[in-house]
């Protein structure tokens, strides 16, 4: 509420700034909080968390609902991030010059390749779809914004190949939980070990075992070790993802990878066998499509 002092030109008391300043904190607490569980969570649970009465609570939680930054189960009565909160949270990666820079190559590399190709970014939630481009149609397609799993998905396992522990044990726990609940196999962490060793030796992880029934290629583009941007995905649908298909598409892969790390001064990737001159002329054609997709948005 303007106060009529406030109006005036008058400051408002300290009083009045320290309540108005410690109900914004403690709203964005609630959705700090439920932005890390990285999962619907229960008024009980979110209670004992901020130490708010739920009586007290659920007065934040429905102003958070009105302006969408929240949504609420009408099946569970969960409450999770909403349309508003997702909103802003790309928003601000787009603003970022090299994510903006990855969401014009993954344009460019679609078109290269005709297949869909995805990028995804690492939030508090896990491996996150900020974009999709559709080459060939895949068997399902995923919203913007989705996060996927760590071990049953071929992006969450190339994230936990090239991430720090400390970023993802927590993701892993709760997916090791929610196996055992479910009474069905996790793997132990010697073979989560394993197939993370097994990711870094190769520059391209090549799977079927994806959440998409498809084949996929997944590459990470890194800062530096242990410190992804981003991690763009090929989706060949089964039945077009012959051995040369596959090459051709990793090939072009490497290029785009390639192409965002010289861009965004990350340090460049180690040369290998397959870093010869088709891979030069392959940065080539995407840097003039790049180009060319620049100057169609520049157009008015």
């Amino acid at each position: 509420m303007i106060t009529s002092a406030v109006a005036r030109g008058r400051p408002k008391s300290k009083s009045e700034q320290s309540i108005g300043i410690q109900t914004v904190d403690t709203a964005l607490k609630v959705l700090e909080i439920i932005t890390q569980e990285g999962a619907p969570i229960g008024l009980s649970e979110l209670s004992r968390r901020t130490g708010l009465i739920p009586s007290k609570l659920h007065r934040y939680l429905v102003t958070l609902i009105r302006h969408d930054m929240l949504k609420q189960s009408p099946m569970t009565g969960l409450y999770d991030l909403g349309s508003a909160a997702l909103r802003i949270g790309l928003a601000a990666l787009s603003r970022h010059d090299a994510i903006s820079t990855a969401q014009e190559l993954i344009s460019a590399l679609a078109a290269n390749t005709k297949t869909t190709v995805a990028l995804y970014v690492w939030t508090e939630m896990g491996p996150t779809l900020v974009r999709m481009e559709l080459g060939t149609p895949p068997p399902a397609i995923l919203r913007i914004g989705t996060a996927l799993p760590l071990v049953h998905s071929a992006t969450g396992r190339v994230f936990l190949a090239h991430m720090p522990s400390s970023k993802t044990e927590h993701l892993v726990r709760k997916e090791r939980a929610a196996a055992k609940s479910d009474g069905v196999p996790f793997p132990t962490q010697q073979e989560l070990n394993d197939i993370s060793n097994d990711i870094r030796q190769h520059e391209i992880y090549w799977t079927r075992d994806a959440i998409i029934t498809a084949s996929v290629g997944v590459i990470p583009v890194l800062r530096k070790p242990q410190d992804p941007l981003c991690v763009i995905i090929a989706i060949l649908p089964l039945g077009r993802a012959s051995e040369a298909q596959q090459q051709r598409t990793g090939l072009q892969l490497m290029a785009a990878r390639d192409v965002l790390q010289k861009e965004c001064g990350f340090d460049a990737a180690v040369p290998t066998p397959d870093s010869d001159r088709k891979t030069r002329e392959l940065q080539k054609r995407l840097d003039q499509i790049t180009a060319h997709l620049k100057r169609q948005e520049a157009e008015p």
